[in-house]
């Protein structure tokens, strides 16, 4: 987002109820530094791990996330089973 002059990274963040159910602690959003999904957990436990910055897109750049997915995770999301509008 471009706020006050500058950009700041924001992610989608879990409500109060999933942050408990996950032992995080909600992301908290000043507007001035960026705000990132959670890294540890609220005991100091690695929760997610950032490993590239894909960059900026003016939409969801969808294939680009199920090949990130199969090459990383096999074809999970290809199983007769999936829902095909699972990602939609």
């Amino acid at each position: 987002m471009f706020l006050n002059g500058a950009w700041v990274k924001a992610t989608p963040a879990f409500n109060r109820e999933l942050c408990a159910r996950f032992g995080v602690s909600p992301i908290e959003f000043d507007g001035r530094s960026d705000a990132l999904l959670h890294g540890f957990t609220a005991d100091g436990t690695q929760h997610m791990e950032y490993l590239r910055d894909r960059g900026a897109y003016d939409d969801l750049p969808l294939a680009d996330i199920l090949q990130a997915l199969r090459t990383h995770y096999g074809t999970f999301i290809d199983q007769p089973n999936s829902r095909p509008d699972l990602f939609a």
